[in-house]
């Protein structure tokens, strides 16, 4: 086994490069998103057009996650994740200089799959180099990048927008994470000769009995475990928390009739919100729950409320509407940790970590992908009032998924005790 780090600074600083990679996936991904309204408005493309690639990343990101789970428990972390991350940067540059959707959705979908490479192999690495408390700890801190992300890489977009025009968003986003790439390549090197060097020797786990006589596999540890019905929650949050976050600019646009720049500075308040989902989760998981996915109901049943709320006042003002899909995206982020940081550090005894976390991402993500073109085919349609019943409706759903199927989880997960010994 891979030996632990040790050193307090060394450990933070690991923490923080880690923080860092996956951080910046969203430089990389969301500025298409923060972008869309802008490359609509100028007529560069047509409105399901956009969502079209939206939906093609998301599709490939997620089919890509089950190759970056398996992949995960058998290639360096440190050379996968380098590889997503340099890839996106280059990608990036080639969006600059698109000529059409086409080529587009070509380009987006390939910066799909490069960087599905990047998630798993994080969460593996963070296993094998800390000790299982550390890495709890860690794992939640790491979910902050999804709202620090998404906060930045909607500033830097309408920055740009603001500045210059979208396709310098791409130029920019390039640069940046083609600069953080390196910062993981060679730092990581060092942190993980270092843990190799002078690091501690993990303790040895022992599985329960129960673990041993099923010797659970990755498919049948879905079924043994109940994660069937749980995959499906997590497919809703990917509706819920990505789709509805690429649309939302458009939603602001269109109902409030705010500008291009105004409609995405708006949306920037999400992210800021959505970092307070990390931590009531994991408080509300730690200090009363101690079950994730009873933790994931109650965080549904945040998003029903607000969506319900959303329904009966949102069209007052655009402060009421961007505050109700705040709170909503913020339960949809508290799910996300429990569903895709913290549930798969369970099955560390049994090496498969990567790849529980891959097949739960690809479920995220194929809701992600889903939802980016439907929803902007749907608005089309019927208009915004019918989206968003559909999305209280699957809010709902989740949340009665999450308190049904809390005793199985908190029964079969006694499966994957572990008893440490010296």
């Amino acid at each position: 086994m891979k030996k632990k780090l040790q050193n307090p600074k060394s450990i933070q600083i690991f923490v923080m490069v880690c923080w860092l990679a996956y951080f910046t996936t969203y430089l990389g991904r969301l500025n298409y998103s923060a972008s869309m309204n802008e490359i609509v408005r100028v007529g560069f493309l047509t409105k399901p057009e956009a969502g079209m690639i939206g939906t093609g990343f998301f599709f490939c990101y997620g089919f890509g996650q089950l190759i970056s789970g398996f992949l995960g428990d058998k290639i360096p972390s440190r050379y996968m994740v380098f590889a997503g991350i340099a890839g996106s940067a280059s990608v990036n540059f080639m969006m600059a200089f698109a000529s059409g959707g086409n080529t587009m959705l070509l380009l987006w979908c390939i910066n799909g799959f490069i960087q599905s490479l990047i998630w798993a192999p994080i969460i593996k690495i963070l296993s094998d180099r800390l000790t299982s408390e550390r890495c709890k700890k860690a794992c939640v801190f790491m979910s902050t990048t999804v709202a620090v992300g998404t906060l930045t890489a909607y500033v830097m977009s309408a920055a740009v927008i603001g500045l210059s025009d979208w396709r310098k968003v791409f130029l920019v986003s390039a640069g940046v994470v083609a600069c953080i790439s390196l910062v993981w390549f060679f730092g990581m090197g060092r942190l993980e000769k270092e843990a190799q060097e002078n690091g501690i020797q993990p303790v040895t786990p022992v599985l329960s009995d129960s673990v041993n006589t099923v010797q659970l596999g990755l498919w049948k540890a879905f079924l043994v475990m109940g994660l069937i019905p749980v995959a499906f929650s997590v497919l809703i949050q990917g509706i819920l928390k990505d789709g509805v976050t690429a649309w939302v600019p458009s939603y602001i646009f269109e109902v409030f009739h705010l500008g291009s720049v105004a409609s995405i500075l708006t949306t920037t308040l999400l992210p800021i919100v959505n970092i307070m989902g990390v931590y009531a989760a994991n408080y509300l998981n730690n200090r009363f729950y101690k079950n994730e996915i009873k933790t994931s109901g109650v965080c549904f049943l945040v998003a029903s409320l607000s969506l319900a709320l959303m329904i009966l006042f949102g069209r007052y003002h655009v402060i009421i509407t961007v505050l109700l899909l705040a709170l909503m995206t913020t339960g949809m982020t508290g799910a996300n940790t429990m569903f895709t940081s913290l549930l798969p550090l369970y099955f560390t005894g049994i090496g498969k970590v990567a790849s529980i976390t891959g097949v739960l991402n690809f479920m995220a993500y194929a809701g992600s992908a889903v939802s980016t073109y439907s929803i902007g085919v749907i608005s089309l349609l019927y208009g915004w009032d019918t989206t968003i019943v559909i999305w209280l409706v699957l809010a709902m759903t989740g949340s009665s998924i999450g308190f049904i199927m809390q005793k199985t989880w908190k029964t079969n997960r006694n499966m994957l005790n572990l008893h440490e010994i010296e």
